[in-house]
């Protein structure tokens, strides 16, 4: 996850933005919570293609297939707005990997993971299929590793694009390592077209690399076309179920229904159960280590509250550099226009009075707790705004007993709300972005994901932890998300 820029919207439609998850040729795609606080997954469309009248119709009725689809092994489209600018799409939110995210970190998946991922996506597929729908775009990162076994996401929808020839403005909707031949030949595809990408699937999971190859796009696309997959290093029963689903005439190819048969005969049938945990240790660990939609909703609650006990305080407060008359700057009425504007005064009286005395009793609750008051200590915020005691920037320095680099300065910054935040780790040259999975008065849980390590000496994402220290001080413990045994412990100060 990373934190929203100045350019994501706070809300798309009814739901609440959190933090971007991804993007990529069809657009961005965003954490959100429904008004009940609950998270889920919402992708919104990019512009060069909303702005076609035929995607819009396209990406309508492909989204009126997809909500017919209803599978264990499929993420549940909830809701969309096809006539929204831009249009978005709402679906059920997966606590998981990317599969191409797994692999990228951790390498790739023993034989049995991938004949369980390989049964699991056969086995959307059948769902997708029967309801009329053809993925079309099934490749590493639109299917997530999750606890209880594979997901599949965005089915059908790159259909709306595929058909309506937008991507001659520059955007290539799908990747050509995982396109079926017809797809690349412009010929009629099919349910059949989905198979054959799950086996330049399956083989990614094994191999750790497309079976055609990476690079320009025109030669990977030849050799889909015209040439064997590599599956060199493939243990053999795997090998021969995912080129079977690689062959290059459409009749010639297994039904979702024969690779689970043919997966459930190599394991003993033990596909048709899958095991806790399925997956290698390095990602139940991280997935062990990511909020769960309870969490989150939780913590969304929480936020959805604070904020709108924050609207409720502002109300009627005057801005600055304007009389404090409410009504001083009030239009020239209608006939019920003084009636109107007293009953406007009083309310916007009874508000300013609501908001002191809110503020007094805030003070008394923190006094009477032991923590400072939000108006107080260095670059505290106007009282008028309480931030959340991570906001602002922390500096200091941590120690690191079994780290190659003993010893290293850190810099932690938070947004007003606590939410998000930055850190550099100057002395290392690592830079990155914060996501605060928990928080309480006194404590906080971050995760920390890696973007800039130009002397390759940080890990990828580590954890977190914070607990205060005085007014203006908080001790941080950090741990490799990858590694439990390497750690480190410092202190910082609010600056």
């Amino acid at each position: 996850m990373q934190p929203l820029t100045s350019d994501d919207p706070l809300r798309v439609g009814r739901y609440r933005l959190h933090a971007r998850l991804g993007a990529g040729g069809m657009g961005a795609v965003y954490l959100a919570f429904t008004p009940g606080g609950w998270p889920v997954a919402l992708k919104m469309i990019r512009r060069q293609l909303a702005d076609n009248p035929d995607f819009r119709n396209r990406f309508r009725q492909e989204v009126d297939a997809a909500r017919r689809v209803h599978g264990l092994y499929t993420a549940q489209v909830l809701d969309a707005d096809p006539d929204a600018s831009p249009p978005w799409l709402v679906t059920a939110f997966v606590p998981g990997l990317w599969l191409q995210e797994g692999v990228n970190r951790y390498g790739p998946l023993p034989m049995d993971t991938v004949l369980v991922l390989m049964a699991g996506v056969a086995e959307a597929l059948e769902v997708i299929h029967a309801a009329g729908v053809v993925h079309r775009d099934l490749k590493p990162s639109n299917v997530m590793l999750a606890p209880d076994g594979p997901r599949v996401i965005d089915f059908g929808i790159a259909r709306a694009a595929d058909t309506t020839r937008v991507t001659g403005s520059g955007i290539r909707i799908g990747s050509p390592q995982y396109m079926a031949p017809e797809q690349i030949a412009d010929s009629p595809v099919g349910p059949a077209a989905d198979v054959f990408t799950l086996g330049s699937l399956a083989a990614y999971a094994a191999l750790g690399r497309s079976p055609f190859g990476d690079g320009e796009a025109l030669p990977v696309m030849y050799r889909v076309l015209h040439g064997p997959a590599d599956l060199s290093g493939c243990p053999s029963p795997l090998r021969g179920i995912i080129q079977r689903c690689l062959a290059k005439r459409v009749a010639d190819r297994p039904s979702p229904a024969q690779v689970i048969s043919e997966c459930r005969a190599v394991t003993g049938g033990r596909t048709g159960q899958i095991a806790q945990p399925w997956l290698p240790t390095g990602i139940v660990g991280a997935l062990a280590e990511r909020p769960r939609p309870s969490s989150l909703a939780r913590e969304a609650a929480r936020e959805a509250a604070g904020e709108a006990a924050r609207d409720h305080c502002e109300v009627g407060v005057p801005e600055q550099g304007r009389s404090a008359d409410p009504g001083a700057a009030a239009p020239a009425a209608g006939p019920a226009g003084g009636a109107a504007g007293r009953r406007s005064r009083r309310h916007a009286r009874a508000a300013v009075l609501a908001f002191l005395v809110l503020l007094v009793l805030a003070a008394i609750i923190t006094s009477l707790a032991g923590e400072p008051s939000p108006g107080s200590g260095p670059g505290a915020p106007a009282a008028s705004q309480p931030a959340s005691w991570l906001a602002g920037k922390w500096i200091g320095s941590a120690d690191q007993p079994t780290g190659v680099i003993t010893h290293w300065t850190a810099e932690l910054t938070f947004s007003r709300s606590g939410r998000f935040g930055t850190f550099r780790f100057p002395s290392l040259g690592c830079s990155g972005s914060l996501i605060v999975t928990r928080k309480t008065r006194t404590t906080a849980s971050v995760y920390e994901d890696l973007t800039s390590d130009p002397l390759k000496v940080c890990a990828s994402r580590g954890l977190i932890t914070l607990s205060r220290s005085g007014a203006t001080g908080m001790r941080m413990g950090w741990r490799d998300a990858t590694n439990r045994s390497n750690v480190a412990t410092g202190y910082l100060q609010l600056r």
